[in-house]
């Protein structure tokens, strides 16, 4: 897949799991002026509703860590499309709240999805 394919490919799959894209960081954009080649590099803001509400209400600090990212970028000199996903079990981990964990492992889950839904026949996680 090309760069806007899986752009575009992540974004439907993002809708489909019923995540809302709440923003997008065009990192190669905010760069570009600064590096002479600068691949492409986007981060997917989403959240979900009833996931932000249950993540707030166990601990109010965790506001900061939202919304979660997806990252589209070009790697290996332009020649690869790499997806990430941040892993909110190890960044909310500092809450130590069962609630927050719990909230954090489903999160994981559902982003993970995001990941098994590009098809592609070579991909690292």
């Amino acid at each position: 897949m090309t760069f806007e394919e899986t752009v575009q490919h992540v974004k439907n799959n993002i809708a489909k799991l019923g995540l809302d894209l709440v923003g997008e960081f065009d990192v190669k954009q905010y760069l570009d002026s600064s590096f002479e080649k600068m691949p492409r590099h986007l981060i997917l803001m989403v959240c979900e509703t009833e996931t932000t509400s249950k993540l707030i209400a166990s601990d109010i600090q965790m506001s900061i860590l939202f919304p979660r990212h997806i990252t589209i970028k070009e790697v290996e000199d332009n020649s690869v499309i790499e997806v990430s996903i941040e892993n909110p079990y190890t960044t909310w981990s500092f809450s130590m709240k069962k609630d927050v964990m719990d909230v954090a492992k489903n999160t994981k889950s559902t982003l993970i999805k995001v990941l098994d839904n590009i098809e592609q026949l070579h991909m690292k996680l």
